[in-house]
């Protein structure tokens, strides 16, 4: 008669590959670093910022102009260097629907034209951007097929910092998507 059950010898070393492959793959996940676009919103001296993020590298800003009452669009890139510090944004274009004191006009034609609007290419790199909000202007974030009415998850007139970061596996679980969040700034 022969015995089914496998020998202690083998047993030991198959469970001590499975345990480091096990710390091996949470420390690998730890360490892991992941580009991001974090927006931030200080809160009153320094405390209680507003921070969320998204993975994807392209994203536009959408609001309405103060004088020409009309929508301007702005799209960028998050272009990521070759260290945690060295990532930027690239405004690539822009697009609005009324030409006014202020609009670009010297730049060349964006080569994909929306109707209705004017579009131009600007191709420039910015290290992050400071973007001040109302519910006058309406503004917004569009990114991955996701829409984050920004003008009210925050107060009026409240500047908002668009920055790439590189997060790790504790700043993901520590920090939220923005499209997960309500739009009524509340938690």
């Amino acid at each position: 008669m022969t015995n089914n059950q496998p020998s202690n010898s083998l047993c030991l070393p198959t469970g001590a590959a499975f345990i480091a492959a096990l710390v091996f793959f949470t420390l690998w996940l730890g360490f892991t670093l992941q580009s991001v676009v974090e927006v931030r919103v200080a809160g009153v001296d320094g405390a209680d910022d507003k921070v969320c993020y998204f993975t994807e590298p392209d994203f536009q800003l959408r609001w309405i102009h103060s004088v020409e009452k009309q929508w301007w669009e702005e799209q960028y890139q998050r272009i990521d260097g070759s260290s945690t510090e060295g990532a930027e944004l690239l405004l690539t274009t822009t697009y609005f629907e009324a030409f006014g004191a202020g609009t670009p006009s010297t730049e060349m034609l964006a080569p994909i034209q929306k109707p209705g609007y004017l579009g131009y290419q600007i191709n420039e790199k910015l290290p992050r951007l400071n973007w001040v909000v109302s519910r006058l202007t309406k503004g917004e974030m569009d990114y991955g097929g996701h829409r984050f009415l920004i003008h009210q998850w925050v107060p009026d007139y409240s500047e908002v910092v668009i920055m790439p970061k590189t997060y790790d596996l504790i700043d993901r679980f520590k920090k939220d998507f923005c499209h997960e969040l309500p739009s009524d700034g509340s938690r």
